[in-house]
């Protein structure tokens, strides 16, 4: 039998690159929120997947989009995602950088000029070379573009940048390309024993993951606004075990938090309406992470200024150890 093998291989990359949808895709089970708007993930978030037959356990991290964290407009929520990934790089085995594929008009655009990083790739480049890490680059969505010549200057450049492990273009919805990536990504991981049991697939704990599964659908339903000023805290979670003919439930209260009495407005939605279908939708979603029946309470209230408060953002979970 060969020797085993078991570490860490974070996952990063600019806000909204897809990460979550390759980590959900990767452990084949949804743990990571994933939404069209920026910055959706906020805490990092581990997912376990074994490798029987290789002797292998991957521990992948989920880490927020990186941004520089200093400039206009960032809050102190701004300043603890950017901690939570830059922590990510030092503390793992490997990286795996994940890039967008430019829509098809903006790579001819770009084709037409000598490539350059922009301002926020460079930003990740000079944190891979402070780490000095093994990095995998990944180029994701690549089944929007046709003629794939056009990403040659892109490659090309970022190659320049970085002296990648490997370059695997992939679609983290569809799945092409994962077996090339998983086979990478277990190269870069150190003899070792398993860091976690074996049925355990998350660091995370169910009331945690509902929560999450409730900014959501906040972010999904709700105005371009309202997002990014939106937290979950979860008042009561109350399993209930099967009595007679009836089948164990979870009974579950929560509490979103906006800034403004105006975003409570439309969080309330006109009758209700807005909280109900934000309601119905993640009651299903955290139903079909637990596999029973679930009910759920949503309350909304103001805390005025939250992002940039250290008292709340401690009590909501924004807070680096």
């Amino acid at each position: 039998m060969g020797s085993s093998h078991a570490g860490f291989v974070a996952l990063v990359g600019r806000p909204n690159v897809g990460k979550s949808t390759l980590l959900n895709q990767v452990l084949g089970q949804k743990i990571a929120i994933a939404t069209p708007r920026p910055q959706t993930t906020r805490n990092r978030i581990l997912g376990v997947k074994n490798y029987p037959k290789e002797h292998t356990q991957l521990v992948l991290v989920d880490t927020p989009g990186l941004h520089r964290p200093a400039g206009r407009g960032r809050s102190r929520l701004n300043q603890f995602m950017v901690g939570e990934a830059l922590a990510a790089l030092t503390e793992v085995d490997g990286l795996v950088v994940i890039i967008e594929c430019p829509l098809p008009a903006e790579l001819k655009k770009q084709s037409e000029k000598p490539f350059q990083l922009d301002g926020g790739n460079s930003f990740i480049i000079d944190e891979l070379k402070r780490v000095k890490k093994p990095a995998i680059l990944v180029l994701n969505k690549v089944d929007l573009i046709r003629d794939k010549r056009l990403l040659l200057p892109m490659l090309d450049g970022f190659g320049k940048a970085y002296g990648w492990t490997v370059v695997i273009p992939i679609s983290a919805k569809t799945g092409d390309g994962l077996a090339e990536l998983e086979r990478e990504m277990i190269k870069l991981l150190p003899e070792g024993d398993p860091l976690y049991p074996e049925e355990m697939i998350t660091d995370r704990a169910e009331r945690w993951l509902g929560a999450e599964l409730i900014r959501e659908q906040v972010f999904i339903l709700t105005k371009q606004e309202i997002p990014y000023s939106v937290a979950i805290s979860i008042d009561d979670w109350n399993e209930r075990p099967a009595k007679d003919r009836n089948v164990a439930n979870v009974m579950v209260s929560a509490t979103i938090h906006v800034e403004k009495e105006a975003q409570k407005k439309i969080v309330v939605g006109e009758g209700g309406r807005m909280v109900r279908e934000i309601g119905t939708r993640a009651r299903q979603e955290i139903s079909n992470l637990l596999g029973c029946p679930v009910h759920l309470k949503l309350f909304v209230r103001v805390d005025e200024g939250w992002t940039g408060k250290p008292s709340v953002l401690r009590d909501l979970g924004y807070e680096r150890d």
